[in-house]
């Protein structure tokens, strides 16, 4: 495997602890010829484990988060030659029900029910709700499901009771957003913002300015960061982009970038 520093230079400076980690993971997984199981990780972040895993021959890299093009999936680290299984990331659906009638339980409203357990987000996978039918669901790491079963039976405010599902009952999640095709001068921050949302520039500088981004779910302030690829940028009260693809340039040296954008 590349030497660290290496590895590092393709990589944000934020992210340095993370790439740190994914490759304890990969050289777990290489030298002890055994199955490794992240956290649950965001697309960014399972895009730097891919690029270090991408680095050995002999090792394979699955994801899963039980809904289809689930957005935050636990990924396990194997050597190629193992038949890695539905059971080997320990991930549990668990499902709730609610009236309807006389609640309105949305995304937000579930994850600050958990969050406010005491339970870290890297255990918590998606949130899919069913308004019309009054169910929401919810992926976690499977040594959490008797706490929330004893501990949570609250959210928003309505008594409910939770109930462990088998995978194949999950809910169908929606795509998310469109993918758009865009020529770019650059792949600043700003640059990006403003091209994805129909904004000028200066107004993309004046939303980086004023706290109202971030990138892969953390504050971003500067303004000329270089986007990369998976990586998932939220502008408050516009929508959420990402970065899904880079196909050279244009006669006029303009960037070929196709984003996913997501508007709100």
């Amino acid at each position: 495997m590349p030497s660290s520093d290496t590895i590092g230079q393709h990589f944000h400076a934020s992210e340095l602890d993370f790439v740190k980690q994914a490759k304890d993971w990969v050289n777990q997984a290489a030298s002890d010829y055994r199955l490794v199981q992240t956290k649950l990780l965001n697309p960014r972040q399972r895009y730097i484990v891919q690029t270090i895993v991408n680095q050995q021959s002999d090792l394979q890299m699955v994801e899963n988060g039980i809904f289809t093009q689930a957005e935050s999936q636990r990924v396990v680290i194997a050597p190629e030659f193992f038949e890695v299984e539905d059971s080997d990331f320990d991930l549990t659906l668990l499902s709730l029900n609610f009236p309807v009638k006389f609640v309105d339980i949305r995304h937000k409203d579930v994850l600050g029910a958990l969050i406010h357990a005491g339970l870290d987000r890297s255990g918590i996978g998606d949130i899919v709700i069913d308004s019309n039918h009054g169910q929401a669901q919810v992926v976690v790491d499977s040594v959490l499901v008797p706490f929330i079963e004893s501990s949570i039976d609250k959210v928003a405010k309505a008594k409910i009771n939770w109930q462990i599902l088998a995978a194949d009952q999950a809910l169908i999640k929606e795509a998310d957003g469109q993918e758009q095709f865009l020529l770019v001068s650059s792949l600043r921050l700003d640059v990006v913002i403003a091209a994805a949302f129909n904004v000028s520039r200066a107004k993309a500088q004046e939303l980086i300015d004023s706290d109202q981004v971030q990138v892969n779910w953390a504050q971003e302030s500067k303004k000329d960061r270089q986007v990369s690829l998976k990586d998932v940028i939220s502008v408050r009260k516009f929508g959420r982009i990402s970065l899904e693809s880079l196909s050279g340039q244009s006669k006029k040296d303009k960037i070929k970038a196709v984003f996913n954008i997501i508007h709100r």
